[in-house]
This record gives structure tokens, sequence and C-alpha cells, in this order.
């Protein structure tokens, strides 16, 4: 067996990928027929799979061969790290994917074999916890098994001329994913499983609809750096409730600085631009409460005696009421860049009170995963809508970015959305 490079860059082993063009689909074949050679010159195989044990053959190595070609693509050299153990894949589980099964480690043996060498791998043993809102994971103990590209990978993908394009998101991934409760503040909590309802159902064929629509959309960025083919989007809901959050993730556009995404990207070759709702969680508390906001800028608390200046701090301080659900005991971290200390806790949120008086009962309520769920409701009935429109839209949280001759379309899609909601006109406007 090949080791592989004891420090060599490794990402977590995506198992939703799959060929999207005639190159891949062929350099797949290719690997394929090599493999069931293999077999049976070495007769490791007594009798011919079943046509399920087949198709998970199949779909394993598309996936592995996929990802390290994409791993490649975004780091020359650089490896996945995956588990092996039995322990995690034998469990059932909706979010694994039918390339985490437990055939893994003999097709690994196979395609990292001598006579293949398809892939490089260094096997490990760690336990590895979810660790973002991206899905990936980490180790916390142990060596984690590592697999790179091997130098007859290597070979077919310059031969193919793979490249991003070649290579898509899979139907197999599921979409809706339901967390925990979230135990420390820097990790995220795990996906647990749950039993489908007619809500989940509904949820996951408008995700489905979305994600055809951007799939067959004509969206570009010239950043080599960029893999335009991630736009697959999910839903992730929290503390084992479907009625907190749901806010969507996936999207390679969510990486990229706003900035970045209006000078680097296209759709259907035009510039494009990003349309956000202005206060969007403060607005929804309003909802929530059944009132209606005072007009302007609702972090401006210079009525109150904060200056206009503070802004930018004032929206951390209320934000974080939102979230908490217990009193705050320190301005939250960043606030202070542009609150002088002189404008303590205590003299912030009375500000907050007398400006928002109709609101100030739910600050401190920890409302952040119910706000997080309209807030991505409306987000889904908007790129619903425009989808029927045939305009596509990327969502970033309460913001969309359309192509600029869909300007006027979005925004009047996003206000009549959020009105039917919440109850009152939103503010829109550029991001």
């Amino acid at each position: 067996m090949t080791e592989a490079p004891s420090r060599m860059p490794a990402r977590a082993f995506n198992p939703h990928l799959a060929a999207a063009r005639d190159a891949m689909t062929a350099l797949i074949s290719e690997v394929l027929q090599q493999l069931s050679g293999y077999e049976t010159f070495y007769k490791l195989r007594q009798r011919k799979r079943s046509a399920a044990a087949q198709f998970t053959f199949e779909r394993t190595v598309e996936a592995l061969v996929c990802d390290l070609a994409v791993r490649e693509l975004e780091c020359q050299g650089g490896g996945l790290h995956l588990p092996i153990s039995n322990q995690v894949l034998r469990k059932k589980s909706r979010y694994k994917g039918v390339a985490l099964g437990k055939t893994l480690p003999d097709i690994l043996k196979v395609m990292a074999a001598e006579e293949m060498a398809f892939v490089e791998l260094a096997k490990g043993k760690a336990r590895l916890k979810i660790i973002d809102d991206e899905l990936n994971s980490a180790s916390v103990g142990g060596v984690r098994t590592v697999v790179k590209a091997g130098e007859k990978l290597l070979t077919r993908l310059e031969r193919f001329q793979i490249c991003y394009d070649d290579i898509q998101e899979a139907e197999d991934e599921e979409v809706l994913i339901l967390r925990g409760k979230k135990v420390g503040r820097d990790k995220a909590a795990e996906p647990i499983e749950y039993k489908d309802m007619p809500e989940t159902e509904r949820m996951r064929e408008e995700l489905r609809c979305i994600n055809r629509t951007l799939q067959a959309a004509n969206i570009s960025c010239d950043r080599p750096d960029v893999n335009t083919r991630k736009r697959r989007l999910r839903r992730i809901f929290h503390n084992g409730d479907w009625e907190q959050g749901g806010r969507l993730y996936g999207g390679f556009w969510q990486e990229m600085s706003s900035e970045q995404r209006e000078e680097h990207i296209t759709i259907d070759g035009d510039g494009v631009v990003e349309l956000d709702y202005g206060q969007m969680a403060l607005r929804i508390l309003y909802g929530i409460a059944g009132e209606t906001p005072p007009p302007g800028d609702l972090y401006d608390l210079s009525a109150a005696g904060i200056p206009v200046d503070c802004r930018a701090g004032v929206k951390k301080v209320m934000n974080a009421l939102i979230s908490s659900s217990e009193p705050l005991k320190r301005v939250p971290k960043g606030a202070r860049k542009t609150i002088p200390r002189r404008y303590s806790l205590a003299t912030l949120q009375a500000a907050i009170e007398r400006v928002h008086p109709k609101i100030s009962h739910l600050l401190g309520k920890g409302l952040y995963g119910q706000v997080w769920r309209i807030e991505s409701d409306i987000l889904i009935q908007v790129l619903l809508s425009l989808a029927e429109q045939g305009v596509p839209a990327l969502p970033i949280h309460d913001a969309l970015i359309v192509a600029d001759e869909h300007n006027e379309v979005a925004r009047s899609v996003m206000a009549k959305i959020f009105k039917a909601h919440v109850g009152f006109e939103p503010v829109v406007q550029l991001g």
C-alpha cells in the first residue's frame, strides 16, 4: 500500500459528487473497468455482485474519483480524510450517502493496490466531529485516514482535461439537516436523525426545485480558484426543532465577500447586484410582536443619545440581544470598535428600550432560531417565485444576488413576500 505524505493538507471527503459531463463519465468508466479486471485476476469475488451491490460499488468509485479530482483542482497534492471504521460505515444515516458504506475500505484497498495506483492511502484511526455549517469535520483524537489521487488517476485527470465543470453535486445528498443542541461555543452541533412528515417532505421538494434551477443556471465566476459547480443548497435547522433556523448553506458565492461577488460573478453573461433586506432580524421581531417598526434606520439610537457613528457596534449589541437567552454580561466582541467605552452596556440597553419599546420584551429571549426560520421561509418563497419567472437567484441568508437586468423584478418579489409573511413593507436595498 502506498503511503500518503503525513503532512498532506486534507479536508473532509464529500460523498455526494458525481460526473457531470462525458469526460468524467469516460474516466470513471475506465477506472471501473480496471478495478473489475483486478478483482477477476486475483479472484477477489466468488460470485457476481447483485444489482444493488453493483450500484453501490459504482457509486462509491464515482464519488471517490470525483472528489479526488476536485481536491486536486483545489490544492495540488491535497488529500481527503474519511472514516473507515465499521462503527461509522455500517451505521444507517440519511446524511451519509451511498459512498460512505461498508464496502468503502475494500474499494480503497483495491484502488490503492500497487498494480492500480489510482489512490495513495494512509490509514488512520480517528474520532471526527462536525465543526461548521458546511458539515466539515475535524479529528478530535488519533490519526485520520487520508486518501489522495495516485499516479494513475493523475495521468487520467490530465488526459481527460478534467475541470470543475465536469463534476456536479449528486441528488443523493440530504438537503434538510436537523442539528441537536450545541455543546460548547466553538463547535457546531451534530446532525440528528429524524422521521419524515408532510412538512419535511414539502420543504425538501421546495429546496430540490431551487437546486434544480441553480444547477441549470448559467452562473460564472472569473476567479480560477472558485468552483462554480458548488451550488447545491441545504437548509440547516437547530436545537432538534424544525421551528428554529432553516438558513441556506452550500453555495460557492457564500464563501466570497460582497465586493468579490459583484466583481467576479455573472449570471447569463450579465453583471450582478446584491439586494438585502434592511435590518431584517429586527423587522421580523416587530412582526412577531404584531407591531409596525418606526421609520428609518432601526439601528440608529441617536434619539436616545447614542451617536450615529456607533451604528456598527449597536447592530452587534442588538443581534446579541436577539440571540441570547439570558441577560448580556458584556458588550459583544467587536462592538467597541465603534462604541466608545463611556457608553456602558446598561446605557446601550436603556437606549434600545427607549427607541424600540414595542419589542424590548422580546430581546434576551433567545429568539434567533425563530427569527431565522421566518427569514429562511421568506427567502425560500422568494427563490421559488423568481424561479417560476425564469430568474435564477443566489441567496445569502437575508440577501439575494441576481443579474442586473432582474434588479427590479427581484425587488418587487422580495417586498411582496416579506409583507405576506411579516405584515408590513420591508426595506430592500443594495448590499
